[in-house]
């Protein structure tokens, strides 16, 4: 114990709030990749204010005297509040940790951010802050993109939060998956992010909800053959669905992102309109095709104004931790991109098969339908005198079809699922630019509404590779229209 600080040996002998509370209201617990020390904090929670905590810590003297000193911090503390306490705090008053006891540091606030994101996080917390209309919520991944958006909003006079998703488990494969959007690493760049713009920052738990209405659907689409786009859904029923809702239990009127787009309000019609951002390379309106008014209206869109490269030069003198940043691939939760390896691991019985040709004669074997995807050329592997590519899946037959490019060609094609950002149009029939993926140019096709769930669209000029699955989306000029899902004709 010799030359340590006072107030460390205090809070090492005579530690404060040590114990356990019964039936607590949050629990938090260190998670350090390859921890030595283990904090557990339980507390007594009301409404927006820590009343009571209490921690069991085991390791070392500075383990034990972090844990009591922080609880002492946090006690009768605003939870928002408390998310700002930083590790320079801790050691301002306990004195300087050698650096090979600095990870306690870390784990003492892990499990403070822990104990916050296990409170706000319950479905049945309520309100815990009153509503306001300056205060805004924005989705932080840990990116560029959205922390320039919570930049930009505080420097409007806006009352920011920042909130990270946990959409993967502990145990997910990130050492191999280094473009994503809610990994350790993403959730501390948001965090330190947060605390550069001194506003709250809070982890929310989504994993369940993210299994059962993105990861699931999306096996069991390949499964039958179709290409899914998890973006598309995650927006309407994660980021803008149980998101949206659970933001207004801390008050907060509005969400904001770091998406590239424009949300305006018609002056003509009273109705929220979507629009492309300004850097149409950039563009993704496409993504928030599925979106209603109601969502609609509370979304703040900050970025769309901006190119990409303005907001890269930006980030790199206010964020320069951000300069290596990678950007998030389209889906987070493929473990390095391995499509193959990720639904082998959650689909059963997938068999090699036949690929056959238009006229049906077998020309090689495929490692699996839900391994391919409609004009795909690469990993066929079959020897032929032009390029081949998958022109369609029979999944019920486990066999391909492959053709040369112009059999992948079609003038049309049928969507479900419609949906229109103004709510049902008022015209049956209807000339607009029509983008068939996310990075396809859009082209110029009529639509033809059959019924309040289905449209047929029907080209100027044949397009390439269309996928079942995948979203059709509508545009007038910059304006988004709505979309559909594109199925087999």
């Amino acid at each position: 114990m010799k030359n340590l600080n006072s107030n460390l040996i205090l809070h090492f002998e005579k530690p404060h709030n040590i114990g356990e509370i019964s039936s607590p209201d949050a629990v938090g617990r260190s998670d350090g990749p390859e921890c030595p020390g283990n904090i557990i904090f339980t507390a007594r929670i009301n409404k927006n204010i820590i009343r009571d905590i209490k921690f069991k810590a085991y390791g070392c003297n500075y383990t034990i005297a972090a844990s009591s000193y922080l609880t002492t911090l946090i006690k009768n503390k605003d939870i928002l509040e408390s998310t700002l306490i930083t590790e320079k705090e801790l050691e301002k008053y306990l004195g300087k940790f050698p650096s090979r006891k600095r990870y306690v540091l870390t784990i003492a606030i892990n499990a403070l951010q822990n104990l916050i994101s296990d409170y706000i996080s319950k479905p049945d917390t309520g309100n815990i802050y009153k509503k306001k209309n300056k205060k805004v919520a924005v989705a932080m991944s840990g990116g560029i993109d959205s922390s320039m958006a919570a930049k930009i909003l505080k420097d409007s006079s806006w009352e920011v939060i920042g909130i990270t998703m946990k959409l993967l488990p502990d145990n997910f494969d990130w050492k191999n998956n280094t473009k994503t959007c809610c990994s350790r690493k993403d959730i501390e760049a948001a965090r330190k992010v947060s605390l550069k713009l001194n506003i709250p920052h809070v982890v929310i738990n989504f994993i369940q909800p993210f299994e059962e209405k993105i990861i699931n659907p999306f096996c069991l689409e390949y499964q039958h053959g179709r290409t899914p786009n998890p973006c598309v859904e995650c927006n309407k029923y994660i980021k803008f669905g149980v998101l949206l809702e659970k933001i207004k239990t801390l008050g907060a009127s509005y969400l904001a992102t770091g998406h590239y787009c424009r949300i305006d309000k018609s002056s003509i019609s009273g109705l929220y309109e979507i629009k492309k951002g300004f850097d149409k390379s950039k563009d993704q309106s496409y993504v928030l095709w599925k979106l209603n008014q109601d969502q609609i209206s509370q979304i703040k869109t900050p970025m769309g104004m901006f190119s990409k490269d303005e907001v890269r030069k930006k980030t790199n003198s206010i964020f320069p931790f951000l300069e290596k940043k990678s950007e998030s691939q389209d889906i987070c939760f493929i473990p390095d991109d391995n499509f193959h390896s990720f639904l082998a691991s959650k689909l059963k019985n997938i068999k090699e098969g036949v690929v056959i040709n238009i006229n049906g004669k077998n020309i090689g074997t495929h490692k699996g339908c839900p391994f391919y995807t409609i004009g795909q050329r690469k990993g066929l592997g079959i020897s032929y005198s032009k390029p081949l590519y998958v022109k369609e899946i029979i999944p019920e037959k486990n066999i391909i079809i492959a053709g040369e490019e112009k059999d992948i060609m079609q003038k049309s094609l049928k969507v479900k699922n419609t949906n229109f950002i103004s709510g049902n149009l008022s015209r049956n029939n209807f000339k607009a630019m029509v983008k068939i993926r996310y990075n396809f140019k859009e082209t110029s096709a009529e639509i033809k509404i059959e019924d309040k769930e289905t449209a047929t669209i029907i080209f100027d000029k044949p397009q390439k590779a269309i996928a079942p699955g995948q979203s059709a989306v509508f545009y007038t000029g910059d304006t988004l229209i709505g979309g559909g899902v594109i199925i087999k004709s």
